[in-house]
């Protein structure tokens, strides 16, 4: 009883916050370059502490980090862009992982029961290594992963350790591409480009490798050749 008061206590004050500041945030398309220019760059300390909570905000919401590093990069330049929405991204996905565990476990385990399944088996074990894969691969949905992981029995740890590890290679290469925009650059652009091209490779060979663990099905190929083995051992065998 007095758990489910705290639970309903939080949740009134996390509401009444966001009616309070949700009009103040840049929703949707208004998370824009002349809003990172308005109030974030050459800003000081102010500027980043606006970046960071309105990141850790709209990405809670399902904003793509992506475009979060790439304004990032815009505003603060490669390797502050890089930092700070990886942070962002970070805290995010505590927020949301949390938020997910203590008040939304029942209505997310009847919506996301199948994918909850295959997450959950998947991360039985080396959490923080499968989450770096998981966020590696070039398909999934940020804030799904983030809920499901939530009511699931993931250590929460290791799979936000490994999480913000797999965020890094494609934040660095959205924040290379922001710092191009600014500074008109080809080359960065380029650089950039050619980078997530080589990360969607690498995330595509780790979505092969580890298809069977996430899905629970067998490749079928690999499923065909284990059965030729077996029928050509039986048949050595009589």
């Amino acid at each position: 009883m007095h758990s489910n008061l705290v639970k309903l206590t939080l949740l009134v004050s996390l509401l009444f916050l966001l009616g309070q500041f949700g009009e103040q945030l840049p929703w949707g398309d208004t998370f824009s370059q002349q809003w990172i220019d308005s109030h974030t760059r050459d800003n000081g300390f102010a500027g980043v502490v606006n970046y960071f909570c309105i990141s850790v905000c709209l990405m809670s919401f399902g904003l793509p980090r992506q475009l979060v590093a790439f304004m990032g990069g815009y505003a603060f330049g490669v390797v502050q862009g890089c930092l700070y929405s990886t942070l962002a991204a970070a805290t995010s996905c505590i927020v949301v992982v949390f938020f997910a565990r203590y008040f939304a476990r029942s209505f997310i385990q009847i919506r996301l029961k199948e994918k909850m399944t295959k997450l959950n088996r998947f991360l039985k074990q080396d959490v923080l290594v499968k989450s770096i894969v998981v966020r590696l691969m070039p398909v999934g949905n940020n804030l799904a992963t983030n809920l499901i992981a939530g009511v699931t029995q993931v250590r929460v740890l290791p799979f936000v350790t490994g999480s913000t590890i797999g965020y890094l290679p494609q934040m660095i290469i959205f924040s290379l591409m922001g710092k191009g925009v600014l500074v008109n650059s080809g080359a960065n652009l380029i650089a950039s480009i050619l980078l997530f091209l080589l990360a969607s490779l690498l995330g595509a060979y780790i979505l092969k490798k580890y298809r069977t663990q996430i899905t629970g099905k067998p490749d079928h190929l690999n499923e065909t050749k284990v059965n030729d083995s077996a029928l050509h051992t039986n048949e050595y065998e009589r």
